[in-house]
C-alpha cells in the first residue's frame, strides 16, 4: 500500500510498463522478499526536483540502483512538495535478499531520515507550556518551519487530565536544528518578576492598571502589568510578565514603572521571582554539598530558596523563589535553567563497533553519563 502522502507512486523493473499492472511479490520468484522503510521526505521532495545539477535526480538515481542491484524498487514519484504533512514516505524493494540489502544500503546513503538525526528531550515547567505553545499553536509551529524539527509536548498535559502532568518536551530532527528549536523553546518562556509597593494610607487605593500612563508603559515595553492586594497589610504586590526573548525590555519597563508608582528615578525596590523546576532536579541543581547554588548567588548576588521537601504542599514542591535586584534575579533564573539535565538520543548502525573505553573516556571528558541500548530490529515482510 502506498503512503498515504503519496499521491502517485512509480514501481519500475527494467523497462517496466507504468500503465500496467505491478506484479505482487507473491507472483514474482519464490525466493524474493519485500522490504518497506521510510527515507527523508525533506531529502526525497529535494531529489524529486532536481536541485542541483551535480546531483542525480529521483528518476536517474532509482534506475540506477535498479540496474546496479538487479531489484524492482517502487517510489513516491509524484510526492507534493512542500506539503502540510511532515511525514516520511516509504520505499518499497523486491528481490533476492542480498540484492534488497545492497539496493537499501545504497537508497538510505543518500536518503536515510536517521542517518543525522537526534531527539532531544528537555524539561519545560507544563504550567509554562501552553505559553510557548502560543494562541493557535502559532509560536511553536513557527519554531519547527524554521528548523525542520519535530516538537511534541506531552498528551497528558491537555484539558483536565487527571493524569500526572509531564514536563518533558521532545524534539527531533537534525543537530543544528535540535538546538536552535531548543535554544528558541528556552527564548518562549515566560518570565514573572514581583515587588512590594509600600501602601501611605490605610484608604490608599490601589494604582489603576488601565491608567494611560500604565497602558502606555505596557504597550512600549511588551510587559503585563498586575496589582494585588495583601490582605492586613499596607503593601500591594505589583506583578510583571513578560518573555525571555523580551527579558531586557522588561527589565527597562519595570523600571520605569518604579520611577511612575514613586515619582522618583532613584528608587529599585528588590524583586522576587518564583521558578517552577521538578523536584527530582533539585538535587541535581544544588550540587554536591551546595556548590553549585552557592556558586550561582555568589556569581549573580541574588538569593535563591529551593522548598523543604518534607514540609512543601504537593503544589509547591517545585516551586524555587530567587530574589535581589532585577539584573541579578534574571541571571539567577537563567544559571538555574541552564542546570537542567538535558538527554541526547540518536541510533547507530549495528555493523558500527562501539568501544567503552572510549564512551567512558567520553564521560570523564564532556562531564555527561552515556548509555547504549540494543533497539529491535523490524522483521522483514516475509
Amino acid at each position: 500500500m502506498a503512503d498515504k502522502q503519496s499521491v502517485q507512486s512509480t514501481t519500475m523493473l527494467g523497462n517496466l510498463d507504468h500503465n500496467a499492472a505491478q506484479p505482487t511479490i507473491d507472483e514474482l520468484k519464490p525466493d524474493y522478499i519485500e522490504e518497506r522503510f521510510r527515507v527523508d521526505r525533506k531529502k526525497l521532495e529535494q531529489m524529486l526536483q532536481g536541485s542541483a545539477e551535480s546531483d542525480e535526480n529521483a528518476e536517474v538515481f532509482f534506475q540506477r540502483v535498479m540496474g546496479e542491484s538487479k531489484t524492482q524498487i517502487t517510489w513516491p514519484s509524484k510526492l507534493k512538495i512542500g506539503a502540510k504533512s511532515k511525514k516520511d514516505p516509504h520505499i518499497k524493494i523486491i528481490g533476492l535478499t542480498e540484492d534488497v540489502k545492497n539496493a537499501k544500503d545504497q537508497i538510505l546513503s543518500i536518503l536515510d531520515t536517521k542517518i543525522n538525526r537526534v531527539t532531544l528531550k528537555m524539561d519545560v515547567s507544563y504550567t509554562d507550556h501552553s505559553h510557548v505553545i502560543g494562541k493557535g499553536g502559532n509560536n511553536i509551529k513557527k519554531v519547527m518551519q524554521q528548523t525542520g524539527c519535530h516538537i511534541h509536548f506531552p498528551d497528558s498535559n491537555r484539558g483536565n487530565s487527571i493524569q500526572e502532568k509531564s514536563n518533558q518536551v521532545s524534539i527531533a530532527g537534525e543537530p543544528v536544528g535540535v538546538e536552535i528549536a531548543r535554544a528558541q523553546i528556552r527564548e518562549l518562556l515566560p518570565i514573572v518578576y514581583m515587588f512590594e509597593l509600600p501602601i501611605t494610607g490605610t484608604l490608599c487605593p490601589l494604582p489603576d492598571v488601565n491608567s494611560a500612563e500604565i497602558q502606555k508603559l505596557q504597550q512600549q515595553y511588551n510587559i503585563s502589568v498586575n496589582f494585588r492586594q495583601r490582605p492586613r497589610m499596607y503593601v500591594s504586590t505589583v506583578i510583571v510578565r513578560g518573555s525571555v526573548y523580551n527579558a531586557d525590555a522588561v527589565r527597562e519597563g519595570i523600571a520605569k514603572l518604579m520611577e511612575l508608582l514613586t515619582g522618583n528615578s532613584t528608587v529599585k525596590f528588590a524583586v522576587s521571582m518564583q521558578l517552577e523546576i521538578a523536584p527530582q532536579h533539585h538535587l541535581f541543581i544544588i550540587g554536591r554539598s551546595g556548590m553549585n547554588i552557592k556558586q550561582i548567588m555568589q556569581r549573580t548576588g541574588a538569593n535563591i530558596h529551593f522548598p523543604d521537601p518534607t514540609t512543601s504542599t504537593p503544589q509547591r514542591k517545585g516551586t524555587i523563589y530567587i530574589t535581589g535586584n532585577i539584573e541579578s534575579v534574571f541571571q539567577a533564573r537563567q544559571h538555574l535553567i541552564g542546570c537542567l539535565p538535558l538527554v541526547l538520543m540518536f541510533d547507530v548502525k549495528n555493523e558500527i563497533e562501539i568501544e567503552q573505553v572510549q564512551i567512558t573516556r567520553l564521560m570523564e571528558q564532556l562531564d555527561v553519563f552515556i548509555s547504549v541500548k540494543p533497539k529491535p530490529k523490524q522483521p522483514n515482510k516475509p
